[in-house]
């Protein structure tokens, strides 16, 4: 993936809020003290769950009606200064430009796929050691040279999105993700999406997406199979379910999937906290299998964290 330096990025933008709206500087802290139970080994460590840090903004283009549209995020390491399988003391997340008006939106650069979108907030443990992307699933992308067309809303419900992803290969096949969703006033939400070609260039994937809110309960179903070359489909779900009275949010979430590991599993049980809408504190367990040849691989995580988010 490409890096760019965050210091001559905040700059240059800094420098179009002098003529445009002033960009927003956000991001969030979230670290959690956890025990891992690992194969045959238990320690204890300090993780970043996805921290970090970002700007974005929209510039007014005069007497046009439409929005230039910007955002550049990385990931940063609050535990040990290395974000990412790299070792980079920052990694690059969503960062793209567009442009925006009654057509819909358009844009371009790195950003997570239509399907990986269309989950919403079924996946409770996002980031944390139960995020689906650990045991259920292969295809949450968020890959380079991605172009995006998203319709406005029709009705305030549905909207239709469509992303192709350049090779920049003249032997390679591009990619294409697209979902149609429908955002519904009473709190219901549906999603469809589907990718070819983008997690590899002969797979195939398919993604439906339930959610639905009522009374601080919110239930939400994710179900996924994916075909890549002569090999057989495999699939996969995720069940999950939270309710939040007041400050508090008690969640629970489990699903079987051959996706990414033969025979994975995973269940988690959480609970949060919210001192405010910026800082909360939560705790966990999630415990993950799957099956290696002829051996079952199993492991727990215990942790207590921390987010703080500006």
């Amino acid at each position: 993936m490409k890096k760019i330096s965050l210091i001559p990025a905040v700059a240059a933008l800094a420098t179009v809020g002098a003529y445009a709206e002033s960009p927003t500087v956000y991001g969030k802290v979230n670290v959690a003290l956890q025990n891992a139970d690992e194969a045959d080994s238990s320690k204890l460590e300090l993780v970043s769950n996805a921290s970090r840090l970002g700007v974005k903004g929209k510039l007014d283009i005069e007497d046009t009606g439409l929005k230039g549209i910007y955002q550049i995020e990385f990931e940063v390491a609050a535990d040990d200064g290395t974000a990412g399988k790299d070792g980079n003391t920052i990694t690059q997340r969503n960062t793209f430009v567009g442009l925006q008006g009654g057509f819909g939106t358009a844009k371009a650069g790195i950003f997570d796929t239509p399907l990986k979108v269309a989950q919403k907030k079924v996946d409770l443990f996002n980031d944390l050691e139960g995020d689906i992307k650990h045991i259920i699933t292969v295809n949450d992308n968020r890959p380079d040279n991605i172009v995006q067309y998203s319709t406005p809303k029709f009705a305030d419900v549905v909207s239709l999105n469509g992303a192709v992803i350049a090779s920049e290969d003249e032997d390679v096949d591009n990619g294409f993700s697209g979902s149609i969703t429908a955002d519904m006033d009473f709190g219901l939400y549906l999603a469809a999406a589907y990718d070819t070609g983008v997690e590899s260039e002969e797979a195939d994937v398919a993604r439906l997406v339930a959610q639905y809110k009522v009374a601080g309960f919110q239930f939400g179903v994710l179900y996924e199979t994916m075909e890549e070359g002569d090999a057989d489909s495999v699939d996969g779900y995720v069940l999950s379910a939270q309710y939040a009275p007041n400050k508090w949010a008690f969640k629970v979430q489990a699903g079987n999937s051959d996706i990414k590991e033969e025979d994975g599993q995973t269940y988690s049980l959480g609970v949060d906290y919210k001192f405010n809408k910026k800082f909360k504190t939560f705790v966990y367990y999630t415990d993950n299998q799957y099956v290696d040849g002829a051996a079952d691989v199993e492991s727990s995580y215990l942790g207590l964290g921390t987010e703080l988010k500006f």
